[in-house]
Order: C-alpha cells, then sequence, then structure tokens
C-alpha cells in the first residue's frame, strides 16, 4: 500500500450512497494536496459496480494520491446498538489498527459537504492527545447525556461529535486506546445512545482537542438555509436530504444536491440495488418526519 502524508478514511454501507458520493466529490475537489492524500473506504453492502461509480466520482474531482475500497467487518460489533440496523458506525473504533501505516488519520462521516481544504485540518498538532474533534458543548445536553453521567462524567463535561474526527493513531496504538474503546462498547452494549459517539465521549471528553467549529458545521433538517462558506457541513439528524422527499423536508436540501449532480451517483441504479432497505430505511425514520413537519 502507498503510505501518502495525509490518511483520510470514511466507512459506508449502501443504503448511504447518495449521501457517500457527494461528501467524496466535495472533499477530493478542494484538497489542496491531493497527490499526497491516501483515501480509503470501508464499505459493506456495496456491489463492485457501485465501487467503479464511487472511484469514478473520485477521479472525475481531480483524484487523490492512492485510493482504497476495503470491505468491513462489522462481526465485532454485533451485539452493540446500532444505528437503523447498521454496525459500519462503529468501525472508526477500528482505524488506527486498520491503517497502521498512519500516524494521523481524519476521518469523514458520509452525510458531509465538504467546501474547505481538508489537508489543512491535519496541521493542527495533537502532541498526547488522543483525538481532535468540534466541541458541541456540555454533556448536560447530550442525546446520550444519561450514559455519560452513568460512566462518572458530569454535566459540566465538554462533549463532541463524532463525525469528523482526526485519530492521534500512533498514540492510539502505542496505548490500546482501540482496545480500550472496544471493551467500552461491550461492556454497554445497549445503552450506547449514540454508538461510536457514546463511546468516544465516556472516553475522551476530559482530553481532546478541540479543533475550530467551521470543520464541522451540524445542520438539522429543520435549520435555516445557510450561506455558501469554506466549512464542513454535516446532515446530522434526520431524514437527510437524499431520504424520500428530502427536497421538503429538508430546508438545505439544495446543499446536498448541488454537489450530487455532479456525480456518478445514480437514482435508478442505487434503487434498484437498495431500493428496499431504502424503504425500511424510511419507516424507521417516521417518527423523525412527524418531527420535523411539525417544526417547519
Amino acid at each position: 500500500m502507498v503510505s501518502c502524508p495525509f490518511s483520510i478514511a470514511l466507512c459506508c454501507n449502501g443504503t448511504m450512497l447518495p449521501g457517500l458520493h457527494a461528501t467524496l466529490r466535495s472533499l477530493v475537489k478542494n484538497l489542496s494536496k491531493r497527490d499526497l492524500v491516501t483515501l480509503t473506504v470501508f464499505f459493506e453492502d456495496i456491489s463492485d459496480e457501485e465501487l467503479e461509480t464511487l472511484k469514478g466520482t473520485i477521479a472525475d474531482a481531480g483524484g487523490v494520491g492512492a485510493c482504497h475500497f476495503q470491505t468491513a467487518d462489522t462481526s465485532a460489533f454485533k451485539d452493540l446498538n446500532t444505528l437503523h440496523g447498521q454496525s459500519a458506525v462503529y468501525l472508526r473504533l477500528l482505524l488506527p489498527k486498520l491503517l497502521t501505516d498512519a500516524s494521523k488519520i481524519l476521518y469523514l462521516d458520509s452525510d458531509l459537504i465538504i467546501n474547505t481544504d481538508a489537508c489543512a485540518i491535519f496541521a493542527h498538532e495533537l502532541g498526547n492527545v488522543p483525538l481532535a474533534a468540534i466541541d458541541a458543548g456540555t454533556v448536560e445536553w447530550c442525546l446520550d447525556h444519561k450514559f455519560l453521567k452513568s460512566v462518572g462524567l458530569t454535566n459540566q463535561d465538554r462533549s463532541f461529535n463524532s463525525g469528523v474526527l482526526v485519530f492521534n493513531a500512533a498514540l492510539w496504538r502505542n496505548e490500546g486506546l482501540v482496545e480500550k474503546s472496544l471493551e467500552m462498547a461491550r461492556i454497554h452494549g445497549e445503552a450506547l445512545t449514540s454508538h461510536d459517539q457514546s463511546v468516544l465521549n465516556a472516553l475522551f471528553s476530559r482530553n481532546f482537542y478541540k479543533l475550530p467549529p467551521q470543520y464541522n458545521l451540524q445542520i438539522a433538517p429543520t435549520d435555516k438555509l445557510l450561506p455558501d462558506t469554506e466549512s464542513i457541513y454535516h446532515f446530522v439528524g434526520s431524514p437527510k436530504p437524499w431520504d424520500p422527499r428530502g427536497a421538503f423536508f429538508h430546508r438545505n436540501w439544495k446543499i446536498w444536491h448541488e454537489v450530487i449532480k455532479q456525480t456518478r451517483f445514480r437514482w435508478g441504479d442505487f434503487l434498484a440495488q437498495h431500493g428496499g432497505a431504502y424503504v425500511k430505511r424510511a419507516w424507521s425514520l417516521r417518527r423523525s418526519y412527524v418531527r420535523t413537519w411539525l417544526r417547519r
């Protein structure tokens, strides 16, 4: 495997392809040193034809120095609380052991629009801190505050969102932090309301490097329209812009749509492969649709 100074990783399953294509397009297009980037996508339930389409989206955006697609082994997470039935969300906990050549890894969710140079994030020196993230406020206001307080945190401790992370990968390997994270996940299993984010906050709430907030601007479905800025937009909550009727329910649908139409993603191909899962996901989000409707 070719080793490049900038290691960027994503983890995704087939139902998130509409988000992944847009994330990859916006990421690669804005890289200042794309020839020095190693991009690794860990995936499940994505066909060979769909992988070729993803590679085309990356190439059309300018390409990177090295690009790898690896099948995801989620067997270690089979007993954990899943996100809409998917375990791939926990894969980021394994990245420091999966990408052994990297001393620092930028992890990105697959529901982002990246309007800034991701290479610049690597300039932040982590020292002896395990990871970097965007401060998301105090534990008191977290969705999983009950769990976090049960493991010793207080209302005033800080929290972070795990959609954009920088792993101090060398430190994780040296101090066995992958194993500690997996042990935390196994012990608490169904109590992990926010999945991997619950684990990471439980372990590192008091010891994370705070990235500038523009690297993870969180957008909920009912948030006001945002201007086009040099930031990373993160579509948090549900429905996502690409979920059924997203153009109606998500006020910032246009931000995603302007990017996805520049990719090789095609709805017909996607629905032929994942239509059943797409509908099943929409049904699982029915309460989110109602809440979004009431808040419009």
